[in-house]
């Protein structure tokens, strides 16, 4: 397989997503709890409460150091040096011979095009996002810790978001079928040559 740095752009958009997605709730929390479930999967020898105490000192300790540099998208900020550390990861087990394929001089700014998407529920808008967020799980998942990486529960939880906003965004309450649906009846037989 061959692989290679995300863009800047990609990384933005998802980490501007991240942002726009769970600003309604509580946007350190949601990061939190993605931190927590890296932690759960990585250390199996802690307990819940261990591992919840864990992810909140480092994530208080990451929100205040970035706080200063960027006061309106530090989450964004967060999620974004998480996906850039594991895609670069990825490129560092693959060509461990090539650093020149991971060095970058990326930096978060927010996606104005994502926020438009967002607040204009467009829908094949959400759809890049989607394959954008299938793209960077493909260049980042080549080393061992990907998947118990905080980009991995990152990544999971952008693509929930995404799908749950497809579906909201796309069919009414009473078109969504959740989790009862019925084959619809055709008039289409079957009939069998052999």
């Amino acid at each position: 397989m061959s692989a290679y740095l995300t863009s800047n752009d990609v990384l933005n958009a998802l980490a501007t997503y991240f942002h726009e997605s769970n600003k309604k709730g509580y946007l350190k929390s949601s990061y939190e709890l993605c931190i927590y479930e890296s932690i759960k999967s990585d250390h199996k020898h802690m307990t819940e409460t261990q591992a919840a105490d864990l992810a909140q000192n480092i994530v208080n300790l990451d929100y205040e150091l970035t706080y200063p540099g960027n006061k309106t998208h530090t989450v964004a900020v967060l999620v974004f040096d998480q996906l850039l550390k594991e895609n670069k990861n990825s490129l560092k087990a693959l060509y461990p011979d090539h650093p020149d394929m991971w060095q970058n001089d990326y930096k978060f700014k927010p996606s104005q095009q994502v926020i438009t998407w967002v607040l204009d529920r467009n829908i094949k808008g959400l759809a890049s996002l989607a394959d954008m967020a299938r793209g960077y799980f493909y260049q980042s998942c080549e080393h061992k810790g990907f998947k118990t990486s905080p980009a991995y529960f990152l990544i999971r939880d952008i693509k929930d978001s995404l799908l749950n906003n497809l579906v909201k965004y796309s069919l009414s309450d009473e078109q969504q079928p959740w989790a009862s649906w019925s084959e619809p009846k055709t008039n289409i037989k079957t009939i069998c040559l052999t």
